[in-house]
């Protein structure tokens, strides 16, 4: 009987285990189905943005570009297990859920130390990104990610700098939607324009500063250079002891040539093929010392650009229109779809040593049109001599108004001159804000007829600092040092009563 009784107890325990088994795997079945479906939602509607400063909510631009793209694309994620960045992580989450040809792959440098060599040969840091695409490849380095940004300092700061080389504080800046967006556009694009910087002159090289910006709007550039007339290969040199027995040729893939600022004059061979390249629907953009009246092949350049380059140094005479000195030039900017954006903006470009120049009264034939980009006052001088410095008026200089910039089109091209030789300038352009580097980039932009520019916001990661006034500091210690300390006690004494009375 016991013996009986024994095993029906064991028979109903085992049949309730049997029961709770089925009904854990059937649980963890339903969890593991829920997971995957939640797996399968957009990270958009699944993780929620709370950061105040919306780290992971995607700019309108992006999710036009990322909307667009219709060929497989993979993100190589380069970062050593356990040094990832949240952040950053979350950030590539967004663009992968919304759209299912972008792909993300996280790859150890500790347990693949020859992959990166694989696309560059730069030492890539950790939270680094490859875009790969069967068009091109694109390296975003962490630096383009996250870096300290200088832009915001304080007259104090950058004096304290300067006289005392106190380094400002600066802020951190996180620019990962710009960096992955401009990236996925770029290794997307069909036709990336590229750019030439002519050399062999003297000219001044651009500062990595703005080589970045070059870059970071999807453009490409090279170096152009000049070859002898035997023959030679091309050679990249500076030429300032003569032009003579000099061939040039432009490559076929140019579609834009920057001349910044020469010293010496440009060949009389480059002049026929720089008109022959802008009026066939190339494009050329000049950058101008105030002495270019001296040069009479860049001068000639100009004048087949419908522009007069009639004096040498401007000064102005208004004081809205300069600062600091007479030739540092805040020339008032008119409306064409290069200034348009620094306008709005509320920028000035400093165009410090400018040149002389004015519209042409007769243009030549080919040319369509000539749009003054930016003006002096009517009070502006012009030194008739280019080598004179003297910023008072003397006898035979002009007077009236100059032009700093102008953008022009010519036959099936454009071209835009910049009279000043600082508009690709770093300390220029921190000067003005960055409308100086606005105005180069927008003009390359409008030459090359570039349709999308990436211009995707970049958030400060720095806390501002809470600021308490005294009355509102004291109530708040009066809360917190003596009301809920009581409340606490207060409320344990009345249970300890309370549990006393029983």
């Amino acid at each position: 009987m016991k013996e009986n009784k024994t095993k029906s107890v064991a028979t109903k325990s085992l049949k309730a285990g049997g029961y709770s088994v089925a009904i854990t795997a059937v649980l963890l079945a339903a969890l593991i189905f829920v997971n995957l479906i939640v797996a399968s939602i957009p990270a958009e509607y699944t993780k929620l943005d709370t950061s105040a400063k919306q780290f992971y909510t995607l700019d309108k631009q992006t999710e036009q570009i990322v909307d667009s793209v219709n060929e497989k694309i993979t993100v190589y994620y380069i970062a050593q297990s356990g040094n990832e960045l949240d952040m950053l992580k979350n950030l590539l989450e967004r663009y992968t859920s919304r759209n299912s040809n972008i792909k993300v792959k996280t790859v150890d440098p500790a347990v693949s130390p020859n992959f990166v060599a694989q696309y560059t040969d730069e030492a890539l840091a950790d939270n680094s990104l490859i875009v790969v695409s069967d068009k091109r490849v694109k390296v975003v380095p962490y630096g383009e990610i996250v870096y300290t940004s200088y832009a915001n300092i304080t007259q104090e700061e950058y004096y304290n700098y300067i006289y005392y080389g106190v380094m400002p504080q600066g802020e951190t800046i996180f620019a990962g939607e710009n960096a992955i967006t401009a990236a996925i556009d770029y290794v997307v694009a069909t036709d990336i324009p590229k750019i030439y910087f002519l050399k062999g002159h003297g000219e001044i090289a651009l500062s990595e500063t703005y080589l970045k910006y070059i870059t970071d709007e999807n453009f490409e550039y090279d170096q152009l250079g000049v070859a002898t007339a035997e023959g030679g290969s091309d050679t990249v040199g500076d030429l300032t002891g003569g032009l003579d027995n000099v061939e040039f040729r432009i490559p076929e893939d140019a579609d834009c040539i920057v001349i910044n600022v020469p010293k010496s004059d440009i060949s009389t061979a480059e002049l026929d093929a720089l008109i022959t390249f802008a009026r066939g629907g190339g494009t050329v953009i000049v950058s101008a010392n105030y002495n270019a009246k001296t040069l009479t092949n860049l001068t000639a350049l100009a004048s087949a650009l419908g522009l007069d380059i009639c004096g040498g140094l401007v000064i102005e005479g208004t004081q809205n229109y300069y600062m600091q000195q007479r030739y540092y030039l805040l020339p008032e900017a008119q409306t064409h779809e290069i200034t348009d954006p620094i306008i709005e903006g509320g920028k000035y470009v400093l165009a410090a040593n400018s040149h002389a120049m004015k519209k042409a009264e007769t243009l030549p034939e080919d040319v369509k049109s000539v749009t003054p980009l930016f003006l002096t006052s009517n009070q502006a001088i012009a030194k008739v001599d280019p080598a004179a410095t003297k910023t008072v008026y003397e006898e035979g200089d002009l007077q009236g108004q100059f032009v700093s910039a102008a953008a022009v089109e010519i036959g099936e091209g454009k071209a835009v001159w910049f009279a000043t030789p600082y508009i690709a300038d770093d300390t220029a352009d921190q000067m003005v804000s960055g409308g100086n580097s606005d105005a180069f980039l927008n003009s390359i932009g409008w030459c090359s007829e570039k349709t999308s520019s990436v211009s995707v916001r970049t958030i400060s990661m720095s806390v501002a600092p809470l600021t308490v006034t005294e009355q509102a500091a004291n109530g708040w210690l009066i809360v917190l040092c003596v009301v809920i300390p009581l409340a606490f006690a207060g409320a344990g004494f009345l249970i300890w009563f309370r549990r006393r009375s029983k």
